[in-house]
C-alpha cells in the first residue's frame, strides 16, 4: 500500500509557519513540536489525500497502520490529522477498534499534552458519548482509573461538550470524583470544566459535588466550575 502517512507528513511540511509553531508549542508546553499548520488546512489535507487514495475504504487495520504511523510523529499537526481522519471517515460499525486503537496511543504515550487529548476527545469521544451511551459508560470507567494522566483526562472531558449531558449525572460524578482526587493539575481541571457545563443545567449539583470534595479543590477547579453560577 502507498506510504499515505508520509505523504500526509509531506503535504503538512510544505505548509509549515515556524512563527506560528513557535507561539503553539509556547502555548501548549509540554514539550511539544509544532509545524504551525491550523485545523483548516490539516483537514484539507487529510480530505485531498483521502480523495486520491481511498484511505476510507481499506480494512480498518490498513487505516489503523495509517493513524499509528501518524501519531507517533512528533509533531502535533501530523498527531491530529490521525484524530481528523478518524472524525472525518469514522465508522459506526467500528466505536470497539477505535477505542482500542486510542487506547493503545495513550498505553504507547502518544498522546501526551492537553491540545491533543481535548481535540481527540471532543471530535472523537463526545459523538460516541452521544450515539452510544452505554459503550461509553463501561469504557471510561475503565479509562478513569488509568495511571495515565491523559487518558484518565479522557475519561471524563468527552462529556463536557455531549448533547446528552443531562443524561450522564452519576457516571460524571462518579468519573469526577476519582480525578479531582489524583494530584495532577490536569485531571482536576477536567472535573472544573466539566461541572461548569453541567451548572448550566443544575447549580445544586455542582454546589454538592464541591462540598463533599472540598479537601481536593484548587481555586482553578472552583473558579472554572462556578463560572456561570449565581452568586
Amino acid at each position: 500500500m502507498t506510504d499515505i502517512s508520509r505523504i500526509i507528513q509531506q503535504k503538512l511540511a510544505r505548509l509549515e509557519q515556524p512563527e506560528k509553531a513557535r507561539w503553539l508549542e509556547n502555548y501548549v508546553k509540554h514539550d511539544i513540536k509544532s509545524r504551525g499548520v491550523g485545523i483548516p488546512d490539516i483537514r484539507k489535507v487529510v480530505i485531498e489525500v483521502n480523495r486520491e487514495y481511498k484511505l476510507s475504504a481499506e480494512p480498518f487495520t490498513n487505516r489503523a497502520k495509517v493513524l499509528n504511523e501518524l501519531i507517533h510523529s512528533a509533531y502535533t499537526e501530523d498527531k491530529l490529522a490521525a484524530i481528523l481522519f478518524l472524525q472525518l471517515y469514522g465508522n459506526d460499525t467500528e466505536h470497539r477498534a477505535v477505542l482500542a486503537l486510542i487506547a493503545g496511543w495513550f498505553a504507547q504515550e502518544q498522546i501526551a499534552d492537553w491540545n491533543v487529548c481535548d481535540w481527540m476527545c471532543v471530535r472523537i469521544l463526545t459523538p460516541m458519548v452521544d450515539n452510544r451511551p452505554g459503550l461509553m459508560t463501561e469504557e471510561m470507567k475503565s479509562w478513569n482509573k488509568s495511571t495515565n494522566l491523559w487518558q484518565a483526562r479522557a475519561s471524563l472531558v468527552p462529556f463536557a461538550q455531549s448533547k446528552t449531558l443531562r443524561q450522564h449525572r452519576e457516571v460524571i460524578a462518579s468519573l469526577a470524583a476519582v480525578l479531582i482526587k489524583r494530584e495532577e493539575r490536569f485531571c482536576k481541571t477536567a472535573v472544573g470544566w466539566v461541572l461548569r457545563e453541567y451548572s448550566k443545567i443544575d447549580q445544586k449539583f455542582v454546589k454538592d459535588f464541591l462540598s463533599r470534595h472540598e479537601d481536593w479543590l484548587t481555586k482553578e477547579v472552583i473558579r472554572n466550575a462556578t463560572r456561570y453560577m449565581k452568586q
